[in-house]
């Protein structure tokens, strides 16, 4: 019987590693440039994130990129998973910002990197925090919390460019199909002289279809701080209702009567995003992204809104119009 050990080690001496060439530093056989190349899905405990005023525990998944120039075969992976262990291992026991620890890596990309000009980190983290039903009970929903950071490398110097961001998941509820069912009900309503009122509240299909919804809002915060549980409830009301993961029978239906009165299609919700991310403290230069994705219930397929503008932009689209 042939036994294989569990760990097996092949020490190699210091002579034969500086004979073996690094094959990554070769010349490719095609020559071109590469934008983005490096590893995605680490996991890591990235610590106490300050999230608004709270500073809460949770694990990230970080992906770092780095540009490859074309005289170049291959990027050395390890340079770029050192840097994510060597700054999270930095803020340990610390409160921070995600987009903080996300630009360190990106500058430290570039150092291990010298041929490198750019980089990208980018990290995911699943929070959570409190809500208030309408009966005044207590839920605890989760949201994910984004960080993206981009360091160019100008000389000796770096700039650096930070975005943080959450994408929630609440509901709506369909305009289109809620206004063809209101007709059905005038109709019907207009056929039932003398029924019992009960006879004809039964009779009448109040209703339209309910999906949920998934809000993307990502705000540039290089220049500009914003609170990250404004940027959840932005988004949550933006929505038909906000979901709720406890619902006792008198919340559901006052979730479900609420959405219906406040029907919303994927690109309402779009646009109420962007309309409420224009009311935040920040400079008209800061860019967002909108991203909306309605998982369709009445279809296989789903529905998709997005929008990349700037503040400014948004709140020049929507500044009153004055006439004579």
């Amino acid at each position: 019987m042939l036994t294989v050990k569990s760990q097996l080690s092949y020490p190699l001496s210091a002579e034969l590693r500086m004979a073996i060439p690094d094959i990554k530093d070769e010349q490719p056989d095609v020559k071109l440039p590469i934008q983005m190349v490096g590893i995605d899905g680490v996991r890591m405990p990235a610590g106490h994130v300050r999230l608004g005023d709270l500073g809460i525990f949770m694990v990230s998944r970080f992906g770092a990129f780095i540009d490859l120039p074309p005289d170049r075969r291959g990027v050395h992976a390890s340079r770029n998973y050192e840097p994510i262990v060597e700054i999270v291992r930095a803020y340990e026991g610390k409160v921070f910002r995600l987009e903080d620890l996300t630009a360190e890596v990106a500058v430290s990309l570039l150092k291990k990197h010298e041929y490198s000009r750019r980089s990208y980190v980018k990290a995911d983290a699943t929070a959570f925090y409190e809500s208030r039903m309408p009966s005044g009970r207590t839920s605890h929903e989760t949201f994910i919390l984004h960080a993206r950071s981009y360091a160019t490398r100008e000389g000796d110097a770096f700039s650096l460019r930070k975005m943080v961001g959450v994408t929630v998941v609440g509901m709506t509820a369909c305009p289109c199909a809620l206004e063809i069912i209101k007709e059905a009900c005038r109709k019907r309503l207009a056929d039932i002289d003398g029924e019992p009122f009960e006879r004809v509240i039964k009779g009448l299909p109040i209703a339209t279809h309910t999906q949920r919804c998934k809000g993307t809002l990502i705000v540039d915060v290089s220049e500009d701080s914003v609170d990250v549980m404004d940027l959840v409830k932005i988004v949550n009301d933006s929505m038909s209702s906000a979901t709720y993961e406890l619902l006792k029978r008198d919340d559901e239906a006052e979730v479900v009567m609420g959405a219906v009165m406040k029907p919303r299609f994927v690109e309402d919700v779009a646009r109420w995003i962007a309309k409420g991310t224009s009311e935040l403290k920040v400079r008209d230069s800061c860019a967002i992204f909108v991203r909306v994705r309605s998982m369709e219930s009445v279809h296989g397929h789903d529905m998709v809104a997005s929008i990349r503008t700037t503040v400014g932009e948004v709140r020049r689209a929507l500044a009153p119009r004055w006439h004579g």
